[in-house]
């Protein structure tokens, strides 16, 4: 108990207010009402807590909240913070558990209408796109286990579609940037602020889409999906369909994803949400019980794949000649 207090109270120094609340939500109420349907498979305390290098002495640290739900990364790289990747979702993403109402996405969805609702004809064209798949593009990897394809130098370039910041009106420029601090300030201000610099430095590179059922007008009842790309900003918000209730009904709409990372990443020094990060805590050896058993000569083989690749350490050999002992890296 007293772990999971301290733990909360390092998250509550990274988050905003908002923030927070949208992963208490998450886990504990969306979770709860879903743990009520199926025990066996949804539960708060499915949720693992790891915390990779030194806070002390390391000059790259971090930590992460990982579960069905909700997976969030805190990269700590000399000055640079930052929350990528992030994955929030909700199965009801609204509803009531325990008495306690909570509409976990409100914002994200609220606002990104308003946007919706501000373009006028020919910017809808711009920014609609035809394609009927409501997934998320750069969201987890396929299947359990696998390498995150979304690591390091991905090319994003192919994103730069859509309705372009620059070819807005100045409305509907001004409810972009709100849908857009919605993700980024779910950090604590602080930390938010400075990407956010970076973000604005680069805003006329921003491009809008979105996703909507045919022949409708979207409504906060309704499925739809939008992304965001900005040089320092990935956002996607999309409607999943119900998958969790089993006898009882969630509607299609009230299961919701999102996704948010940062294409080129000051934090890491090869483009990508958390390069730098795996390579230097991890540069000597596995730092993990996990990656101890998955890799260790003496466990044989691996089941297991990593996000990132760990470089084997030289063997240092020693012979003797002439007297002296030499020792060489090999």
């Amino acid at each position: 108990d007293d772990q999971l207090v301290a733990f909360k109270d390092i998250l509550q120094l990274f988050l905003s207010a908002g923030g927070y609340q949208k992963v208490y939500e998450i886990t504990e109420l969306s979770e709860g009402w879903l743990h009520d349907v199926q025990s066996t498979v949804w539960d708060p305390d499915f949720y693992s807590i790891d915390m990779f290098g030194d806070p002390e002495t390391s000059g790259s640290w971090g930590f992460q909240l990982d579960g069905h739900h909700c997976a969030i990364n805190f990269l700590v790289h000399g000055d640079n913070v930052s929350i990528v990747p992030a994955f929030l979702g909700g199965e009801p993403a609204a509803d009531t558990w325990n008495g306690i109402e909570f509409d976990i996405f409100s914002d994200e969805r609220d606002l990104a209408l308003n946007l919706y609702n501000s373009l006028d004809t020919s910017e809808l064209a711009s920014a609609s796109s035809t394609s009927s798949s409501h997934s998320l593009e750069v969201g987890p990897a396929d299947m359990n286990g696998d390498p995150d394809p979304y690591i390091g130098t991905y090319d994003y370039s192919g994103f730069a579609t859509g309705l372009k910041y620059s070819d807005m009106s100045a409305t509907a420029q001004a409810n972009l940037i709100l849908v857009m601090q919605e993700y980024v300030y779910n950090l604590t201000d602080n930390f938010a602020d400075v990407w956010w610099t970076d973000i604005i430095e680069n805003i006329d590179d921003t491009y809008f889409v979105w996703i909507n059922d045919s022949g409708t007008s979207p409504t906060a009842t309704s499925q739809f999906y939008y992304r965001i790309y900005n040089p320092y900003l990935w956002a996607e918000f999309n409607t999943e369909g119900s998958t969790g209730a089993n006898a009882n009904t969630i509607a299609d709409y009230n299961h919701v994803h999102t996704i948010t990372r940062i294409p080129n990443n000051p934090s890491t020094d090869n483009g990508g949400d958390y390069g730098i990060f795996a390579y230097l805590i991890n540069q000597d050896g596995p730092k993990t019980l996990l990656e101890h058993y998955a890799l260790a000569d003496h466990h044989k083989s691996s089941k297991f794949k990593f996000d990132y690749q760990l470089a084997a350490k030289a063997k240092i050999t020693t012979h003797t000649h002439d007297g002296h002992t030499h020792s060489h890296e090999g």
